[in-house]
């Protein structure tokens, strides 16, 4: 043990005697530990390794003192017997309770659609259970009535209007006092849609 320990540390570079040293080079069985653990090293920092010549020896006389252990006998007679006559058996039961959950979840959602139709999609009376007038008379403000036909002619013709104005005077260079004329006159116009 205490070879493996000064092996160890003269690896490491914290031991350096000559005395070990020549343990070492005499100790054949040191010579193999020296060698292992430089390889352990190696992989460990992933350096390549060199196997040597030897490797595959070694691999060889490992492979061949190696114990083989035999496979296990197959059960025979009545074991195989029940298993192939079980196993339709358990498929058969499998499928019939995947039918059954089938069947309880489509009387499920039937019978809960039922009670959902006598229920009132929509709530139409109102928290306070108090039933609102009606009034048919109320004036609508979808009817066209005569004067809003006269108001809409109005507007139609001004801006009929301006639009000749404009495309009249587009070549012709105006003075300040006739574009303030158009603009305000365009704004009244604006306005007037507007309502």
């Amino acid at each position: 043990m205490q070879q493996k320990e000064t092996l160890s540390a003269y690896m490491d570079g914290q031991a350096n005697g000559i005395e070990f040293a020549d343990t070492l080079t005499n100790s054949p069985e040191l010579k193999a530990k020296w060698a292992s653990y430089h390889t352990i090293r190696n992989v460990m920092q992933g350096e390549e390794v060199l196997l040597g010549a030897d490797f595959s020896a070694k691999m060889e006389a490992l492979l061949e003192n190696e114990t083989i252990e035999s496979a296990q006998e197959k059960p025979r007679g009545l074991v195989l017997k029940l298993k192939r006559w079980a196993t339709p058996i358990m498929q058969a039961g499998i499928a019939a309770s995947v039918c059954l959950v089938a069947l309880v979840g489509v009387n499920m959602m039937n019978s809960t659609d039922e009670v959902a139709q006598t229920e009132p999609a929509l709530q139409t009376i109102p928290f306070s259970n108090a039933v609102q007038a009606v009034s048919y008379n109320a004036p609508s403000n979808d009817l066209v009535t005569p004067e809003k036909l006269e108001q809409q002619q109005r507007r139609l013709d001004s801006l009929l209007q301006n639009y000749e104005i404009q495309r009249r005077t587009q070549n012709v260079t105006l003075t300040d006092e006739e574009k303030a004329k158009t603009q305000t006159s365009s704004t009244t116009t604006e306005k007037h849609l507007q309502k």
